[in-house]
């Protein structure tokens, strides 16, 4: 359980850091809301989806927030290296 919580701690970082930094790299508030919003509804999806796992050893709870995380990561990584690259929005 322990290393799922780490993995959970990190996919947190990951949430956070991709909805903290949309506003930099996007233009326009429309597409930020979208894109907020995208985020959202899939990786409520995708935590809804963890949940039915079958013989997880972990609680649901944990199974959800994991689901949840590893949308974001694509997303964090882009814009991670947006900022590497120094782009601009977009």
């Amino acid at each position: 359980m322990t290393g799922s919580l780490i993995v959970a701690a990190l996919l947190v970082v990951a949430v956070c850091y991709a909805h903290a930094e949309i506003p930099r790299f996007t233009k326009g508030s429309a597409r930020r809301t979208v894109a907020h919003v995208v985020l959202i509804v899939m990786g409520c999806a995708c935590g809804a989806v963890s949940l039915w796992i079958p013989g997880l050893s972990s609680p649901r709870s944990l199974a959800f927030v994991v689901g949840f995380g590893v949308v974001h990561v694509p997303a964090a990584a882009i814009l991670f290296i947006k900022y590497l690259r120094g782009s601009g929005q977009s």
